[in-house]
């Protein structure tokens, strides 16, 4: 197994096309296709479903992935720690993050203090609830962003946005599907489809429900991704419920969620980090960054949006 092959199989992931990611890889697709036949075997599962129409990842690729990432993700921590070792000048600023984040909306506004301070390397590291309370307490990663209502001991916090929530109801005909708003007082009744846990999904839906003196009926079954809830959801497996960054492009049958008193229902997420990070001046001064520029920050892109 090496690098490259990670490489392959995450741009197919990530293009749905053997040809297209020949292309971006600088590689002829015979040598990637091969590549990727000898990940399959070492790791014992088929990564893709390949027909003339499309490429999609099987079950194991979804389950997979985020692994192969995760190699990816160590190569570039090492990279940039050996880099700012021997260029003192360069400080590296770690970031790690649960799935649910908007990766989108995280990189955006970085980019402002990004521009102020060239000399600072931020990375990012995904990583499920237990992993970042771990990699935070061992100094692993400098700041993480967790859902707003998961607490982690002597931690510094600062708010950092709101995501409404969708509802995808348990549909076997989507396309006579009548898209209506929903409360989640209706929802009681309903297999909700949830994932293994980790991310956080799980438990800030059981904490809403219960806020909102309903009670959250998990399916029985538990899905590998967003993409898969989605995907049973479509085929009458049961309900699902994500933040609408998670939302896929293509989902037709997703419906906004309200709370019982009529506002939307949402996801709150947060930032934390070490309450003596301060004592490194790079680091201080993102701290300085999410408290005072990144509030502003958010207020103009959500003027942006609903404008």
């Amino acid at each position: 197994m090496n690098l490259k092959q990670l490489l392959f199989a995450i741009s197919v992931a990530e293009t749905c096309s053997f040809s297209k990611s020949a292309e971006l890889c600088f590689a002829t697709q015979p040598t990637l296709s091969n590549a990727i036949a000898q990940l399959e075997k070492e790791l014992n599962g088929k990564i893709f479903v390949r027909t003339t129409r499309q490429v999609t990842l099987t079950s194991f690729g979804e389950y997979i992935l985020p692994f192969l990432k995760g190699v990816l993700d160590s190569k570039d921590e090492l990279e940039k720690a050996a880099h700012s070792y021997h260029n003192p000048d360069h400080s590296v600023l770690r970031i790690g993050m649960s799935p649910l984040i908007d990766i989108n909306l995280v990189n955006h506004i970085l980019m402002t203090f990004r521009t102020a301070h060239p000399t600072i390397n931020i990375y990012f590291k995904e990583c499920l609830l237990d992993d970042l309370s771990d990699r935070i307490n061992k100094q692993q990663i400098d700041f993480a962003i967790i859902p707003e209502n998961i607490s982690i001991v002597n931690m510094e916090e600062q708010f950092f946005y709101d995501e409404p929530l969708f509802y995808f109801p348990q549909e076997v005909d989507s396309i006579n599907h009548d898209i209506r708003p929903y409360k989640v007082n209706e929802l009681s009744e309903i297999p909700i489809i949830l994932t293994g846990g980790g991310c956080g999904l799980n438990g800030t839906l059981e904490e809403l429900f219960e806020q909102e003196d309903s009670k959250l009926q998990s399916y029985p079954g538990q899905a590998l991704s967003y993409t898969v809830i989605e995907e049973w959801a479509s085929h009458g497996i049961g309900a699902g419920i994500l933040p609408k960054a998670k939302v896929s492009k293509t989902n037709t049958m997703a419906s906004p969620l309200y709370l019982n008193n009529g506002k939307a229902a949402k996801f709150s997420y947060k930032w934390i980090w070490h309450q003596d990070i301060t004592e490194n001046n790079d680091l201080a001064q993102f701290v300085n960054f999410i408290q005072n520029k990144m509030p502003l920050l958010l207020k103009k892109q959500l003027r942006l949006v609903v404008g």
